[in-house]
């Protein structure tokens, strides 16, 4: 029982007992004392429970694990005097030589800036403009609108979440639980989860743009032109870490975890060849196949066609090639995606089995742009930095050993190279 509890059940019985002094006929001096004693005691307990239950709400808020789009605590709307990126990028160009305009103002200091403005002029881009283009780039390709993804807000720049921690599940779950026959232990031992809390920091993605002094005549194209730019550029860029990243100022990919799966190639196998074993391995080491998603490069794609499952002296197809626009393939009824950031044919990491909903992603919706006035003179463009702020990594940093078997289960799955 904690000390919250305790209070909660003394403030229940001095209740009761001031009652029962309260309903006598006649009270004594002593019994006035005594009441007035347990008042005081009570109305002292309120305010250790009120302390305690604000000190518990401090402690949950600093801990709270991410399960949720994080929501701003800032009730008022940000404001957003610009109609278009290009417009504030205008405004950004002028600040750089010491042209600050009001809107630009209303946007810095909204977002907790300032409007100083040195060698370069930097200014946060307004939100819905930001927010747009990270958004879209989350929702956009093969790859990003599988992970579990949450958008941090202004007041954040890393998330926290609680893992449980557990490598075998052959003897306990949760990383450490247990349960008994009451008829094979004459003791029961107490068991409890093993918990590990994690927490990622933002990383900044930055992005580059030059744009002639036309922009200011073509704002409404190069709005368009830049904004499907940055999405297809931090796609690319996010889906490329999601794989291959090497956690070092930029997301863990999965092929770079401790938790990954990597299945050997067999005795004989020519190199940068796929087999029917290699699948069958890879599908079964899965560690929920219901929720798996075939990943490979292009090249290794194409190794499917010519692919059979051995059957006496012939073959039959072992995988399902689309036969309508808007399929894709699909092999043992599960999805197949290409991405060229996966490893080139023969590689460890052409070919993968895995759960996307197990990588975890964040992202800021706020953006960072500069301007820079040194460009501008040297080339009559103007250069213009983007900076974004987004990490991720897999969930699970262990793999999994099950019962009654030796081989590892994971989200993760991959082929060891064939050369």
């Amino acid at each position: 029982m904690t000390k919250t509890q305790r209070l909660l059940a003394r403030q229940e019985q001095i209740l009761k007992d001031m009652r029962a002094l309260a309903d006598k006929e006649s009270m004594t001096p002593e019994d006035i004392a005594s009441y007035e004693a347990m008042e005081t005691e009570y109305d002292n307990n309120e305010k250790q429970i009120s302390i305690l239950n604000k000190q518990a709400k401090r402690e949950e808020d600093d801990n709270k694990p991410v399960n949720g789009p994080i929501l701003s605590s800032v009730n008022e709307p940000l404001p957003k005097p610009y109609k278009n990126l290009v417009h504030q990028l205008r405004d950004i160009k002028n600040a750089a030589f010491g042209n600050v305009s009001d809107e630009l103002i209303k946007v810095q200091n909204a977002m907790g800036g300032n409007t100083q403005v040195g060698q370069d002029g930097g200014f946060a881009i307004q939100t819905d403009f930001a927010g747009m283009m990270m958004a879209s780039a989350a929702t956009a390709g093969n790859i990003l609108p599988k992970l579990d993804s949450y958008e941090v807000t202004d007041g954040s720049n890393s998330v926290k979440w609680v893992e449980v921690d557990e490598d075998d599940v052959s003897e306990s779950v949760f990383g450490g639980v247990k349960v008994f026959w009451a008829a094979e232990a004459a003791k029961v031992a107490a068991t409890k989860p093993t918990l590990d809390e994690r927490k990622m920091e933002l990383e900044k993605l930055m992005g580059f743009a030059y744009a002639t002094y036309e922009l200011e005549a073509d704002s409404s194209f190069v709005n368009t032109l830049y904004t499907r730019a940055f999405n297809l550029a931090i796609q690319r860029t996010l889906e490329g870490a999601v794989i291959s990243g090497d956690g070092i100022g930029k997301p863990l990919g999965f092929l770079n975890s401790k938790g990954k799966v990597t299945i050997p190639k067999e005795d004989g196998q020519a190199a940068g060849t796929i087999n029917w074993k290699n699948i069958s391995k890879m599908y079964h080491q899965a560690l929920n196949k219901s929720s798996v998603t075939w990943l490979m490069h292009p090249d290794a794609h194409e190794q499917l066609d010519f692919l059979d499952f051995p059957v006496g002296q012939g073959g039959v197809p072992v995988y399902l090639p689309a036969t309508q626009e808007g399929q894709v393939d699909r092999m043992r009824g599960r999805d197949i995606l290409e991405s060229d950031h996966c490893s080139e044919l023969g590689k460890e990491g052409d070919f993968n089995l895995v759960d996307l909903s197990q990588y975890m992603l964040a992202y800021k919706g706020g953006v960072d742009a500069a301007t820079s006035i040194h460009v501008q003179f040297l080339t009559a463009e103007n250069c213009f930095r983007f900076i974004f702020r987004a990490n991720g990594m897999p969930k699970r940093s262990k793999a999994l050993k099950i019962k009654n078997s030796t081989k590892l289960r994971s989200p993760f799955i991959t082929l060891a190279t064939r050369g």
